[in-house]
């Protein structure tokens, strides 16, 4: 599909540089498959994606060479992706990258395995998505299409809490920058720096709380410290990490004993704030036992433990501890949390990684909408949420789909 018409070469060096309205200007009504692609891979890189996907659908319907069609396929899948549908996109990708490898479309097929990997990230399956990055690194890449694979390693790290890996791969992307620059890959890597360094949480220790960035985060997890983890509700020491979000109970226990660590708690007290109720009776003494009983035995290995005192329970710990809080006491601020590693969420998946029910989820995210914290997007089951300007969004995507010049 390599254009004929100068004004459509033009316009494709204009999309290889993030000159979207450029690309527009030149591409004008040209309705002919080539011009109907660069026309919506335009409007997707300027983030209209209904225009996008009307524009690409006319060209996959009007093209008459396979290589177009398979371009012009590939660009919806893209459109699909930054319109939350991850996992349709995933599929998607791959079969995308398999038709234009077989055309010869190297470059075009690289980048849709990269697309796929970032359908992965969003869908939580990172093994899987640095297996894809590996395996396109390991060809011979354009500068800016390395670019890409750079910005997906940050993006895979920053949902592991690896910021130094984040902040090592941006620099990567932008050396690759520096030979092919892309003004919208280059705001992009800008986006994920900025929050790298944006505080997003509460660091609690040694009695004192303190704003949290991503690379405090990282610090407290290596294990040196017995991190309880309030935003994840996961509790981390050494290398042994133990996820409590499905156990609700036993984590609100936890956290208790954590926050007054390193003086006990009163039986009554801390049955009163694990258990949430106003009054104890022997009933919630008794359940208190076999609770504490069931945590201690989910922390092993972490070297800690609820002990019983001559008058409470206190958390004994190898090591310092400290709690990672949300940046506000509440629901909301939690899963708004959850939603600034910019992947795309359903409102199950939140609920399930925060340890809330779907109802409590649902009116969270509806509060975030409502402040303008978290975007929505997608229909029925494909409803996902994510936080305006993080960095996976589709006006990033759709670069090595421009046509050979």
């Amino acid at each position: 599909m390599t254009p004929q018409v100068p004004a459509l070469l033009e316009a494709a060096r204009a999309l290889a540089t993030g000159s979207p309205l450029h690309a527009l200007g030149l591409v004008g009504r040209d309705d002919s498959a080539p011009g109907l692609t660069l026309r919506g891979i335009a409007y997707a890189q300027l983030g209209d994606l209904d225009l996008a996907r009307s524009a690409l659908e006319q060209a996959a319907a009007g093209a008459t060479d396979p290589l177009t069609l398979a371009r012009a396929r590939a660009a919806l899948v893209e459109v699909a992706l930054g319109s939350g549908a991850p996992a349709q996109a995933a599929a998607a990708a791959a079969a995308a990258a398999d038709a234009l490898e077989r055309l010869g479309d190297a470059r075009n097929a690289a980048m849709q395995r990269l697309v796929r990997a970032r359908a992965e990230v969003l869908l939580g399956r990172l093994n899987e998505a640095r297996r894809a990055v590996e395996a396109v690194l390991a060809g011979d890449l354009a500068p800016d299409l390395r670019a890409v694979a750079s910005l997906v390693q940050a993006e895979i790290a920053v949902r592991t809490l690896a910021s130094t890996a984040a902040r090592d791969a941006l620099a990567r992307a932008r050396g690759a920058l520096e030979l092919a620059p892309h003004r919208l890959l280059a705001r992009a890597v800008d986006a994920l720096e900025h929050e790298l360094a944006r505080p997003v949480a509460r660091l609690w220790r040694d009695g004192l709380t303190s704003d949290a960035d991503l690379f405090t985060i990282e610090a407290a997890s290596r294990g040196e410290l017995l991190l309880v983890d309030a935003c994840r509700r996961l509790v981390i020491g050494g290398r042994v990490t133990v996820p409590l979000a499905r156990r609700s109970v036993l984590f609100a226990l936890l956290l208790v004993l954590a926050r007054a660590w390193p003086a006990a708690v009163a039986r009554d007290e801390l049955a009163a704030r694990g258990f949430a109720v106003r009054r104890v009776n022997d009933s919630h003494r008794a359940r208190l036992r076999v609770e504490l009983g069931r945590l201690r035995k989910l922390m092993d290995g972490l070297g800690a433990a609820p002990t019983a005192t001559s008058d409470g329970y206190v958390l004994a710990s190898q090591r310092d501890v400290a709690v990672l809080l949300p940046p506000a006491d509440d629901e909301v601020a939690r899963l708004g949390l959850l939603l600034g590693d910019g992947a795309s969420w359903s409102a199950q998946a939140l609920a399930e990684h925060a340890g809330v029910s779907l109802r409590t989820a649902q009116r969270a995210l509806r509060a975030l909408v409502e402040q303008g914290v978290a975007v929505r997007t997608g229909k029925g089951k494909d409803v996902r949420y994510t936080r305006p300007g993080a960095p996976i969004a589709s006006r990033m995507l759709l670069l090595g789909l421009v046509p050979g010049v």
